[in-house]
């Protein structure tokens, strides 16, 4: 019995050992690889051409970042719903996701590369602003936020400052009046109502408070008192 339980428990860590092996080097599974500057966008499928200008629009948005770092990416897409979900297994339900501890990869899920467009979890393409190259931009934005501060502060669960400022970089930092403007906008059905939200609160503080991004991080939590600045009483509004 207790060799039995031995081997089985030897067989799961055997397992755990070769699945997180594979989530820090998945490159066999993407057999296809394109570098523009820093980031190498590697593919399960063959890579178009136009991935070039989406790549450097990507990385001029970032270089923008106060907190920017002159490091290689990585940047997986999976196509294949199957190695999609192997990859993000609980978190297959994102779009894309950053695993900024240890690991340092980023995976995105199937994309349509020749007109910049991401597929969601219904599989339907974003909608609006949120192209291939906005995707790419918040995603290495995160892994900066995480590089930026020591690990034990950057939150893995969801945080509106970290989402927040990973959308003002994603949308090209784009100002308080036009990133209002969009949320008034945006629908309140839509999967993108929450993220433009947390992109106003964010770029409020920097642009018309004054706040640096660090002293956002550590020294801002009052989620409530934020939001009525940022978003006026009489505007549309979602709850936190």
């Amino acid at each position: 019995m207790f060799r039995i339980l031995g081997n089985i428990i030897l067989i799961i860590i055997v397992l755990v050992v070769i699945y997180i092996l594979t989530l820090c080097f998945p490159q066999p599974f993407f057999k296809n690889k394109v570098t523009v500057g820093n980031i190498t966008v590697y593919s399960d499928e063959e890579i178009p051409t136009e991935i070039n200008e989406i790549v450097k629009t990507a990385e001029s948005r970032i270089k923008k970042s106060v907190i920017y770092r002159n490091e290689k990416q990585r940047i997986f897409i999976a196509n294949n719903p199957n190695r999609w979900n192997y990859f993000l297994n609980v978190n297959h339900n994102a779009g894309a996701i950053s695993y900024v501890y240890f690991i340092n990869n980023i995976f995105l899920r199937k994309v349509d590369i020749k007109n910049n467009r991401l597929y969601g979890p219904s599989g339907k393409a974003a909608a609006g602003d949120r192209t291939l190259d906005y995707f790419m931009t918040h995603e290495v934005t995160h892994r900066l936020e995480f590089e930026s501060r020591p690990w034990y502060k950057y939150s893995t669960k969801e945080n509106w400052i970290q989402e927040g400022y990973s959308e003002y970089i994603g949308h090209d930092s784009q100002n308080y009046e036009s990133a209002l403007k969009y949320y008034l906008e945006v629908p309140e059905n839509s999967g993108a109502k929450r993220y433009t939200q947390l992109r106003v609160m964010v770029t409020y503080l920097l642009e018309n408070e004054k706040i640096n991004i660090a002293d956002i991080w550590d020294k801002t939590n009052d989620y409530n008192a934020i939001l009525k600045l940022a978003i006026p009483d009489d505007k549309p509004n979602i709850v936190n």
